[in-house]
């Protein structure tokens, strides 16, 4: 149990310090047991494998991939040794050569084909659609009354999500037939989504749209005359040696794939389904190969390199105050850009790069330039449905480990860190909160909260990045047995608790 340090100086603000280097990237993923298995495995007090710990996560194992100043290694956490293996694993040994369905990750990939061509001047983003499909192909996402909106949607629309259209997501096939685009966009048989239509304003609302995204691959395959995925091939690919990657369907040949699963247990059947809506969903591909292209976004926000540097800016520059810039989740206030997938029946996963994103405003400096880690990104794959819980478990952690700054996209609960001792100050939140259910208690050289007359649970330090206010450094406390998280921080000068539980995040006031 984690005592609390009286003599602890208040942590370093993470978000708001200068990067620190860390470990050097290639002890931090290289050795027998990382720094991050090690911390894995300590989120149990008995003697289980990670693997063991992952499965109760929700997955069976992990494939996890650091950039660190522009150097990339690899490593899969928690696959059990080939005498382990069971029907919930998959057969064959993984490696760093595994693939996985990239889900909405995807997006951004495309996204930079589009950047490539714009920068040729072959494509444009603010130019109509109806420049670039016919008015046959306009009429499958649009009726007579929404024919004159629909034409005015533009790649920037599509890209940022807010082009209006409908669609979210796609399920995939599991057996053929496979739909056509235009059985797709209509939403007719044997497609299994809905018809894509214009529900609001072009321009007015975000509504994330994998059906607007569709629109892109029509687009790219009327304009080149080439299938999607040969088109990506040439364009980005194969430019950035992502040899591991492709939106094809995943051919009888390829062995060394991860089998998606339902949860930590038990592999689905089918075990991945085929996504012809391939711009939105369908890439396959390892951690490698998706910082190879979050590298390829860094260099070209340097200087010219894969694109050229206004480009990149353009890419990476927030369409309005919408939480997207060209296929990339960007804010004008942070310094990471990324993306996070989910495919049915199960994969998930997350990457993401840091970099100093343009504010929208010319040649303004940012005042956190200097916290940016240069060249630096975090890629976590899982083949499970309920992967998520255990990528931003991650993602947290390694930024932790690093000392660079947090994810704000990423709100889970994040792992324990057993080995670190309750910042002294934590004390200072003792008492009562909230409407007088919760108490915050220092017992036997513990901290503990109590929920009403339920028994008190212990709290440990998060592995996550702490928060900056103005009087100081966040405490952050995982309730020991529980996804749940207490931060210890301030609002307008007075301290509050926040809990963080399901995915949600409620203030505490002081009783």
């Amino acid at each position: 149990m984690a005592g609390i340090d009286e003599e602890t100086p208040k942590l370093a603000a993470r978000k708001d310090v200068s990067h620190r280097g860390g470990d050097k990237t290639g002890d931090f993923l290289s050795s027998k047991q990382t720094m991050i298995e090690n911390l894995i495995q300590a989120q149990s007090t008995e003697e289980r494998s990670i693997h063991d710990i992952l499965v109760d996560f929700g997955t069976p194992f992990l494939s996890l991939a650091v950039l660190d100043e522009g150097k990339i290694t690899a490593k899969v956490i928690g696959c059990p040794d080939a005498h382990e293996m069971t029907d919930s694993v998959a057969t064959n040994v993984l490696d760093n050569d595994t693939i996985f369905q990239a889900a909405s990750i995807s997006k951004p990939i495309t996204a930079m084909a589009v950047m490539k061509l714009c920068q040729e001047g072959a494509l444009d983003l603010d130019t109509p659609i109806s420049k670039y499909i016919s008015q046959e192909q306009l009429a499958w996402i649009s009726n007579p009354i929404t024919l004159p909106l629909v034409s005015q949607i533009t790649l920037r629309h599509l890209f940022s999500h807010t082009s209006g259209l409908s669609c979210h997501g796609f399920t995939g096939y599991a057996t053929v037939p496979i739909p056509t685009i235009e059985q797709i966009l209509r939403g007719e048989l044997p497609a299994n989504n809905e018809k894509i239509t214009m529900s609001v304003l072009p321009g007015q609302k975000f509504c994330y749209s994998g059906g607007g995204i569709t629109v892109i691959q029509l687009i790219l395959e009327t304009h080149i005359k080439k299938p999607f995925p040969e088109i990506m091939d040439e364009m980005v690919l194969k430019p950035l040696q992502m040899t591991r990657s492709t939106f094809k369907f995943l051919p009888a040949t390829e062995k060394n794939y991860a089998p998606a699963h339902l949860n930590g247990r038990q592999v689905a059947t089918p075990d991945h389904y085929s996504l012809p809506e391939s711009a939105a969903a369908g890439l396959w591909t390892t951690p490698t190969d998706l910082l190879k292209a979050i590298r390829a976004m860094q260099r070209s926000l340097e200087s010219d390199d894969f694109l050229e540097r206004r480009w990149a800016q353009e890419m990476l520059t927030e369409v309005g105050d919408f939480g997207f810039g060209i296929g990339w989740r960007v804010k004008k206030e942070d310094i990471q850009f990324g993306h996070a997938g989910d495919n049915d029946p199960g994969y998930a996963c997350f990457v993401a790069g840091y970099a100093e994103l343009p504010t929208g405003k010319d040649e303004v400096p940012r005042e956190s330039s200097h916290l940016v880690p240069k060249n630096c990104g975090i890629c976590v794959m899982t083949s499970s449905r309920l992967g998520a819980v255990v990528y931003q478990k991650i993602v947290a952690a390694i930024a932790y480990l690093k000392h660079w700054p947090a994810i704000p996209e990423l709100q889970g609960v994040p792992f324990m860190d057993r080995k670190k001792t309750i910042d002294g100050k934590a004390k200072e939140w003792c008492g009562s909160w909230g409407s007088g259910d919760w108490t915050l208690v220092e017992k036997n050289d513990a901290l503990l909260i109590q929920c009403g007359t339920f028994s008190e649970m212990s709290l440990v330090p998060a592995a996550l990045p702490s928060h900056s206010y103005d009087e100081g450094s966040s405490i952050d406390l995982v309730v020991d047995g529980l996804e749940m998280m207490l931060r210890l921080g301030w609002k307008d000068k007075s301290p509050i608790i926040e809990v963080w539980q399901d995915e949600g995040i409620s203030t505490l006031e002081r009783r």
